[in-house]
């Protein structure tokens, strides 16, 4: 099924491309692990244990044998992780070239292929990172070249089922790109009457699996791995397959998946000459291509979390880029005399969007730490090691990571920290958006680099626990717009503040949507009665319980529902809304 043998100077040529490509792998190293992920297989390196969700179910053993192989010579985990990606991504350009010859593409059209799946931005970031991605989706890709190029040979099939094996003991979910190509080989040699070279691969295949992920169950504890994969599967299910209804409607999540990294016009120019491989492309090139790649698609659409289209797409992109250059050479054959320079100005404009577009998005990732690790490193060196962190179950893993030898308790909300009886000069930590004021907070900005990676993460902060402020009954969610956030009271609204033994100031601001009469309690202690105006800002320096939670009540003498106006679709109840709170020592 493979293409003409190439000439000594197209080897020359392939050779050092793929050398420069490779030194472009090196600019894009992040600083540090960013995802839960990532931290999860830094604490894996240390102490593997798939129960304890180090790293989480089912263990990535390859992934984590690889990583504590490197150990020896890194000065991290992280850039354990880091250098096992590394050379994973050297690999990535000559892997796709391969890829593209087994699809019997040209010499030219394989190069560029190749050129542009290297460039894609979120292949080239990822490259750089702590995730098990790139890797997985380098032996896959490598797997689906072997299947492909394996011919009737025993040794290729095998050494194809020994790729397939190790993308499979990286993430085995990913295997669904490699089941056409294995197909196709396994027929193949099967109708050849090769019945050996099928077994042989077969067992290696299953035996290399089988070896990879009974060493995780041992070093888990068997009983333990099982449950634990049971419960993980359980929970994705729940989070992000079609069976969470709050996930995207499957439109939207194609289009997401089309546009992974949310580049509208390189994208729609990909899946554009795509779609004219479709339409007029060689018919037998375009099937194979889509049977190979269209399944994990169609897996994603339906069982993968679409916030981390990005990173997950790294397993079907190559099938996109594979019909653009498809595409390409349509376009490229109305014009014979002129093929070649049809193709180059194709490439280089897609090729130098793709540079141009992701370059800016690598800056943040390379120059400085993500916010749950700066808040996590932050407690290390700051908090003395007497003291409590109490753990919000979103920055867990980091503080587990990086501040091991504090005293820590993992709770699920701010209320369970202020009733807690340790919370006297303690401090508190959570992934999310830092309060208005009185926060060590850690924020990376919403930019380009946003678009690269899971929706999460850009915002930590660190505080003490004296100065918490815990919205209970009688408050909408939070609202932001960028800028600026708020909240807005029902009739009736409760803010639990943390215990404190000193003076304190209590600070608000608010806005008032017409005059109304506002009352607040402290403890059952009356603080002051106000005719809101439009805007307000009061100020009362108080003294609370030192050793419980301290209660303010809120009461709007009169609220309104928005949609009652005419004007919007809100049918909430609302009183006033809270634009600045502030709970501090004087």
């Amino acid at each position: 099924m493979s293409a003409e043998p190439l000439s000594r100077n197209q080897r020359m040529a392939l050779i050092s491309i793929a050398l420069l490509v490779g030194v472009t792998r090196l600019l894009v190293l992040s600083l540090g692990p960013w995802d839960w992920d990532e931290v999860l297989f830094c604490l894996a390196i240390g102490d593997y244990n798939v129960a304890w969700h180090q790293p989480h179910p089912a263990g990535f053993p390859l992934f984590i044998l690889l990583a504590k192989f490197a150990r020896l010579f890194a000065d991290s985990d992280f850039h354990a992780l880091q250098a096992v990606n590394v050379v994973a991504s050297l690999c990535v350009f000559p892997v796709m070239f391969a890829v593209a010859r087994a699809f019997r593409f040209d010499y030219i059209p394989s190069l560029a292929a190749a050129l542009l799946f290297a460039f894609m931005p979120n292949v080239w970031f990822y490259g750089g990172t702590g995730f098990s991605d790139p890797l997985g989706a380098v032996m896959f890709l490598a797997a689906i070249a072997a299947y492909l190029h394996a011919g009737t040979s025993t040794r290729r099939y095998v050494l194809a089922s020994v790729l397939m094996a190790a993308g499979v003991l990286v993430r085995p979910q990913n295997a669904v790109v490699a089941v056409f190509p294995w197909t196709i080989a396994t027929v193949r040699l099967l109708r050849a009457k090769r019945f050996r070279a099928v077994i042989a691969g077969s067992l290696v295949l299953v035996l290399l699996v089988g070896i990879g992920y009974g060493i995780a169950a041992y070093a888990s504890g068997f009983e333990a791995y099982v449950m634990s994969i049971r419960g993980h599967s359980h929970n994705v299910a729940l989070a992000d397959t079609v069976a969470n209804v709050g996930r995207p409607p499957l439109f939207e999540v194609l289009k997401m998946q089309l546009n992974p990294f949310d580049s509208a016009k390189v994208a729609l120019a990909l899946n554009l000459l795509a779609l004219i491989a479709i339409v007029a492309g060689r018919r037998r090139v375009v099937a194979e291509v889509l049977l190979t790649f269209v399944p994990f698609f169609v897996f994603c659409m339906l069982a993968a979390n679409p916030a981390g289209t990005s990173r997950f797409s790294l397993n079907y992109l190559a099938g996109i880029v594979l019909l653009a250059m498809e595409g390409t050479d349509v376009l490229a054959r109305l014009v014979p005399r002129a093929r070649i320079v049809v193709h180059a100005v194709i490439v280089a404009v897609l090729l130098g969007r793709l540079i141009t577009w992701g370059w800016p998005a690598f800056a943040t990732p390379r120059t400085t730490q993500a916010p749950p690790t700066a808040a996590a490193m932050w407690l290390n060196e700051n908090v003395p090691l007497t003291s409590t962190i109490f753990v919000d179950g979103s920055a867990r893993p980091w503080v587990r990571y990086f501040a091991p030898r504090h005293k820590t308790i993992v709770v699920n909300s701010i209320e369970s920290v202020v009733e807690h009886p340790d919370v006297a000069h303690s401090w508190y930590v959570q992934v999310g958006a830092p309060p208005p004021s009185n926060a060590v907070a850690f924020v990376r900005p919403r930019n380009r680099t946003w678009n690269l990676v899971t929706k999460r993460g850009f915002e930590a902060f660190v505080q003490e626990t004296s100065d918490l402020i815990e919205f209970a009954d009688g408050w909408h969610g939070l609202e932001q717009d960028g800028a600026t956030m708020w909240r807005w009271t029902k009739g009736h609204a409760r803010m639990d503040l943390g215990p404190t033994d000193t003076p304190r100031e209590l600070r608000l601001r608010f806005h008032a949507q017409k005059p109304v009469r506002v009352t607040f309690t402290l403890n059952e202690q009356l603080l002051g009665t106000i005719v809101a105006q439009q805007e307000n800002d009061l100020r009362y320096v108080v003294r609370g319980h030192a050793d419980r939670k301290n209660v303010l009540r809120i009461e709007v003498s009169e609220t309104f529902v928005p949609a009652r106006n005419g004007n919007s679709d809100d049918t909430r109840e609302l009183g006033i809304m809270l634009t600045g709170w502030v709970w501090r020592g004087v």
